[in-house]
């Protein structure tokens, strides 16, 4: 074999252990962000207990799935190290978005406001250093897809007779639809537009609960019927 066959061999070898190494980190960081997904998934569907369950044994629950999520951060983190952060950022988000949607349910539920990007830093910092780096567009999917949990908590409180939860889910909706209908005037996002349809359908039905409960509590009141606490009472006494 003469030289330059030799050079061009090694250099092709070269070239294929590169490839397989990249291949190799990017099926690393999919599966691993697919793990943050069905673990946020998790701390969701913990949250959504809060309404059989006590806030204090629910958030102490989601806490300790959280703790398994940073976890995974961890291990993701060594996987994104400089310039890997945005050559792998594909791969990557779909776990960071559904962690923001998580702990944006989290939030809500424990002060009725939307989290704040800072505050996503600072759950998903270690000693004071972010874990993982979040984008702006990363943030705004997180936190759209948040309609569709509040409308599933809503639910649930509807029928355990939670009038306020009705209310500050409405509240919360209506922020919500104002603050990303801005950041749309200034930016087209394809991905953001998207979601737009379960933000503005999880609101109607929740508009539509909000006013039918009204109408329903006022005309029974008007009727001498007082302290309804839930709509299986008020579908009985019609």
């Amino acid at each position: 074999m003469t030289a330059s066959k030799k050079a061009i061999i090694t250099t092709f070898s070269e070239y294929r252990d590169t490839l397989d190494a990249h291949y190799d980190q990017r099926e690393r960081i999919i599966k691993c962000s697919r793990d943050v997904t069905a673990l946020s998934k998790k701390i969701v569907f913990a949250l959504l207990r809060i309404t059989q369950d006590s806030p204090e044994k629910v958030f102490k629950d989601a806490e300790a799935k959280h703790a398994q999520v940073l976890e995974l951060f961890k291990k993701l983190s060594k996987e994104l190290q400089g310039s890997d952060a945005c050559r792998y950022n594909r791969q990557a988000t779909p776990g960071i978005q559904e962690y923001i949607e998580a702990i944006g349910l989290w939030h809500f539920l424990q002060h009725d406001r939307l989290i704040t990007m800072d505050q996503v830093l600072e759950r998903l910092s270690v000693d004071g250093q972010p874990l993982v780096t979040v984008t702006d567009e990363d943030y705004l999917l997180g936190v759209s897809d948040l309609p569709g949990e509040v409308n599933r908590y809503c639910i649930n409180a509807i029928g355990k007779g939670d009038h306020e939860a009705v209310k500050r889910c409405l509240e919360f909706l209506r922020l919500l639809k104002e603050g990303i209908s801005m950041v749309m005037c200034s930016c087209h996002s394809k991905e953001l537009a998207k979601k737009q349809p379960v933000l503005n359908s999880s609101l109607e039905k929740i508009e539509k609960t909000y006013y039918s409960m009204a109408i329903r509590e006022t005309e029974l009141h008007s009727i001498g019927v007082m302290n309804v606490d839930n709509l299986e009472q008020a579908n009985i006494i019609s």
